[in-house]
């Protein structure tokens, strides 16, 4: 008797997740309209794109209002108990990933240092952009690393990561209107470095019970990253360097989870899957 009700569950969480996956690329997909087809000046890109990163978090809402299984608080992870240990180590992953990228890339010629007074100028940006991208990044993350990992609990988190990975890149596909003329391989590359960052997300999201250590990160890729690969050295897309990255990453996703399942945290434990 137990099997049945074990399948119902799986197959009921799958369509929430697929149905969630549809909501917000479609979402994503609606409000880029204005930019993919050049119906705005190029400068309102800059408004349209944060509007653009609320469409997990929206679709996720609409989730939760359609079944209310839980508070919004457990449901989405929102509790800081234990966050800011995660996030430093998020965001330290982040930063040493980066700067190992970087190192390699100056010690072995294939990237020349910026001036100095060009990166000390770059540097005073950190701290707000970093704040910004951190604010930015809730639309998105509440989303992918708050709704989706409850919902999806019982699906283990490399299938998850994998799954929304892949999803993830294709809800990142109208990018292609404002990233300029790049050629084909240097898109591949582009969207191909989105991989590792899902399960390195998920992971800090896993192991806390909190989505804030995946905002948080989430604020550094786009923020601490960037200066430390483009504004220190005058960076080029390279295979080499960046296939470091993706290993690096990768492993620091398998290292935060080293010990297998995952852990309460901010008063949420996905190891108690969501009631269907």
């Amino acid at each position: 008797m137990n099997a049945p009700a074990a399948h119902r569950t799986s197959r009921t969480a799958g369509a929430d997740i697929a149905l969630f996956f549809a909501i917000a690329t479609g979402l994503c997909f609606v409000m880029s309209i204005p930019m993919v087809f050049r119906l705005v000046p190029e400068a309102l890109n800059n408004l349209i794109v944060p509007v653009m990163q609320s469409s997990p978090m929206i679709a996720a809402i609409i989730m939760w209002l359609g079944s209310r299984p839980d508070t919004f608080r457990r449901t989405f992870a929102t509790g800081w108990r234990g966050s800011w240990t995660w996030a430093g180590i998020g965001v330290g992953l982040i930063a040493g990933i980066a700067a190992i990228q970087t190192m390699i890339a100056v010690m072995t010629g294939i990237w020349p240092l910026n001036p100095a007074d060009q990166i000390l100028a770059a540097a005073v940006w950190i701290i707000p952009v970093f704040v910004m991208q951190s604010f930015f990044a809730i639309g998105e993350e509440f989303g992918w690393r708050g709704w989706l990992p409850t919902r999806a609990a019982s699906w283990g988190f490399w299938r998850l990561a994998l799954a929304s990975a892949l999803v993830w890149i294709v809800w990142h596909l109208p990018v292609l209107a404002v990233i300029g003329e790049r050629p084909f391989w240097s898109i591949v590359i582009y969207f191909a470095g989105m991989l590792p960052w899902a399960p390195l997300l998920l992971a800090l999201r896993w192991r806390s019970g909190s989505v804030w250590p995946a905002v948080l990160a989430h604020g550094a890729i786009n923020s601490i990253r960037v200066f430390v690969l483009q504004s220190v050295p005058s960076a080029t897309d390279h295979l080499l360097i960046e296939v470091i990255g993706w290993v690096l990453t990768l492993a620091a996703a398998a290292w935060i989870m080293r010990k297998g399942g995952p852990i309460a945290g901010g008063g949420f434990s996905l190891a108690r899957p969501q009631a269907s």
